[in-house]
């Protein structure tokens, strides 16, 4: 048992010595009200009364509360850039690590963090969110749940490495699992922290940190396992949805915010151009019966 410990203490050791923070972000500072561009938050579609620095609880202190209303169809972010050249060479794996309040959301609705690499037509090189009762990580192209059974209005504590020479990202909540996913193309350096909101949704964030290292964060930690689901994508789309599954596709049903069909075929490349911007959900019905849902937003 000495010997493990050992092991542990090392790994967190080196994790510390060699990691670089990048940005960090605790809110403390701020005025309570709208966020507006206190500590260099921007905003995209966003309407200032949408996001604001509160007190969600006395554990946190102050926090960055969204409130999304459901004419919010299209999307909107609120969002904080920081600088990968700032690190030393070789520190290629960039963590970041926040306490997420699930909130509430309506249909089709989610409040989520994203991190992009902006210097590449804003390629989503990861997304953490809670939607339909569920925690999940996802890309542009896929996905993983990190949690299948979490809860409304609860904080979490998220932890994300994106190795940028390898494309893998792992991920734990609170001191669970570590999941792994092969993520997006290696050689993208993320660049910004984005809080993406759509339709009725409430969530709250806190602690933020983004650093960049060369070591594993998660050296110590040996329940490490995979799972996966279906890929849709691209995600957000203007023109085309693809579907991936290690299943055979049967049908593929399209319905809109109001739960009406838009748009039913047996392809698994749908053209979705005619379709209002908005989101909607894919319906996936396969050969052996079984279906699986997922949310694709038009733009």
């Amino acid at each position: 048992m000495k010997r493990i410990l050992s092991f542990s203490l090392t790994a967190v050791m080196a994790f510390t010595a060699y990691s670089q923070e990048l940005w960090s972000d605790n809110f403390e500072s701020y005025n309570i009200g709208n966020l507006g561009t206190q500590g260099g938050w921007q905003n995209d579609g966003v309407t200032a009364s949408w996001t604001k620095v509160a007190n969600i609880d006395a554990a946190h202190g102050k926090s960055f509360q969204l409130a999304s209303p459901s004419s919010n169809s299209d999307g909107a972010w609120k969002f904080r850039e920081f600088d990968p050249a700032a690190r030393t060479e070789g520190n290629d794996i960039f963590v970041v690590e926040y306490d997420y309040y699930t909130g509430t959301n309506g249909t089709d609705a989610v409040g989520a963090v994203q991190i992009y690499n902006t210097d590449d037509g804003y390629a989503t090189l990861m997304e953490i969110g809670y939607s339909d009762g569920a925690l999940y990580l996802a890309d542009s192209f896929d996905g993983i749940y990190l949690d299948e059974n979490a809860s409304p209005n609860t904080w979490y504590h998220i932890k994300v490495a994106f190795d940028s020479s390898t494309g893998e990202i792992k991920a734990r909540v609170n001191n669970g699992e570590v999941l792994t996913y092969d993520g997006y193309s290696a050689g993208y350096y993320p660049n910004e922290f984005d809080v993406l909101m759509v339709g009725a949704t409430t969530a709250g964030f806190d602690n933020i940190s983004v650093t960049a290292t060369a070591t594993d964060p998660f050296l110590a930690v040996s329940n490490v396992s995979k799972k996966s689901f279906v890929s849709v994508y691209p995600n957000p789309t203007a023109d085309v949805v693809n579907i991936k599954s290690d299943k055979k596709v049967a049908s593929v049903s399209i319905y809109d915010a109001a739960g009406k069909v838009v748009k039913t075929t047996v392809e698994t490349s749908i053209n979705v151009e005619n379709l209002a911007n908005g989101s909607y959900i894919v319906n996936i019905n396969y050969v052996d019966g079984s279906k699986e849902s997922t949310k694709v937003i038009k733009k």
